[in-house]
């Protein structure tokens, strides 16, 4: 970089020529570490440097021309005092870059980090982001009351009291307030949301002072999470046959068959009709002449082979022969069929995921335990089951045949 052959004034900071390309800076004669930044665009800047520590340290003093400009005497006498300051380890650029740093968080909303947690953040475990569908009922919590498209109102996301409070500012007594508020929506919905709420709390790096949900709290002060584990209704062993029948009498419509398929498979809603964020079960996942349904990138981020028992593909055969690989093989289930089998049948309170407990109930008599969760496409094998026992094909088309053949017998 030139050194000026003279003192640095106002008129020459002005006048020096532009680069023409990045910048140049030009030094004063007179007062070691003090000049004048010029860049390609005719910006010019007054500047400070010296060592500290070893280290070249640069700092911008103001503006040499254009609005706000200070004079060559002000910087020189702001160079001083800057240059003592970092002798003494007072770094005010740096100052200012926590200050800035500090506003930005105390500023970030609840609603906005967890946007950012949806979006950024990947299981340890693989790297694969969220799941759309959790994406979707994670950034539900947050919305406030609405109505559907047919006018229906809805409530607030369970999140949305705090969902404009600074993600930094909220406080423990706040999240105690939320568990209570949270109570009459049902144990399930109060622990997913706070889990939600912990989960993206941690990602943040932000610790609530003596935070309910941290382990490091006392106990009488602390809100002990029940695990999430959701208790399906099945059909009981004595209505199973009743239920077969009624839905068997209704074979042939689109919904009625759906369900019939997930009985004797185990296969999920989602997998089966397809949602908001999923597609469903398409034509190109069915192999009607192998007796079998691979299901792509499932719950667990793993593809999914289903042996279909007799009894599937003579429920999917209709459906599926004739259709585009990227159709469709069910429609989208509408509640009132599971009601009117139900009611029909003599049962009361199963939902559709509860025809695929109801199968895990039946397999659970028939076949082992690791089968069954290999049949279910259940994560968490343990170090035996993962590496140790196989399950070949043949014995898992029979465990399946054998869960069909017992539902559709049943008396």
């Amino acid at each position: 970089m030139p050194k000026l052959a003279k003192r640095l004034t106002d008129n020459l900071a002005r006048s020096l020529p532009a680069p023409a390309a990045s910048y140049a800076i030009h030094w004063c004669k007179d007062t070691p570490g003090f000049g004048v930044r010029v860049t390609a665009s005719g910006e010019r800047a007054y500047i400070s440097e010296r060592r500290v520590d070893g280290k070249t340290v640069r700092r911008t003093l103001g503006k040499a021309s254009g609005a706000a400009a200070i004079s060559a005497d002000a910087a020189r006498k702001l160079q001083v005092a800057v240059s003592s300051e970092l002798q003494q380890g007072v770094d005010r650029a740096a100052v200012k870059r926590e200050q800035r740093k500090a506003e930005k968080e105390d500023a970030l909303t609840l609603a906005e980090a967890l946007k950012t947690y949806v979006r950024d953040k990947r299981r340890g475990k693989d790297g694969l982001a969220l799941k759309e569908r959790t994406k979707a009922d994670y950034l539900a919590m947050v919305e406030p009351a609405g109505a559907t498209a047919s006018g229906k109102p809805t409530a607030a996301g369970e999140l949305h009291t705090l969902a404009a409070r600074s993600l930094r500012k909220i406080t423990a007594d706040d999240i105690r307030r939320l568990h209570a508020e949270l109570e009459p929506r049902g144990q399930r919905r109060q622990t997913y949301a706070l889990q939600v709420l912990r989960a993206v709390l941690n990602w943040h790096g932000v610790a609530v002072a003596e935070s309910p949900l941290s382990k490091a709290t006392a106990g009488r002060d602390r809100i002990v999470l029940p695990p999430t584990r959701a208790k399906r209704a099945t059909i009981p062993p004595e209505k199973l046959g009743a239920w077969w029948r009624a839905a068997t009498a209704r074979a042939g419509r689109v919904s009625v068959d759906g369900l019939r398929l997930m009985l004797v498979t185990g296969m999920r809603p989602g997998e089966v009709f397809g949602s908001e964020h999923v597609d469903g079960l398409l034509a190109r996942h069915v192999d009607l002449a192998g007796a079998r349904v691979t299901l792509p990138d499932t719950k667990n981020r793993q593809d999914h082979v289903v042996y279909l028992p007799t009894q599937a593909v003579e429920i999917l055969k209709p459906h599926v022969t004739g259709k585009k690989p990227a159709e469709g093989v069910f429609a989208v289930l509408p509640q009132s069929v599971m009601r009117e089998i139900n009611k029909e049948a003599g049962v009361g309170g199963v939902s559709p995921h509860g025809l695929r407990a109801t199968f895990a109930t039946v397999a659970d008599e028939l076949v082992p335990s690791s089968a069954v969760r290999r049949m279910l496409n259940h994560a968490g094998e343990g170090v035996t089951e993962a590496h140790y026992i196989g399950h070949g094909e043949a014995r898992l088309r029979k465990a399946w045949q054998d869960v069909a053949d017992t539902i559709t017998a049943a008396p």
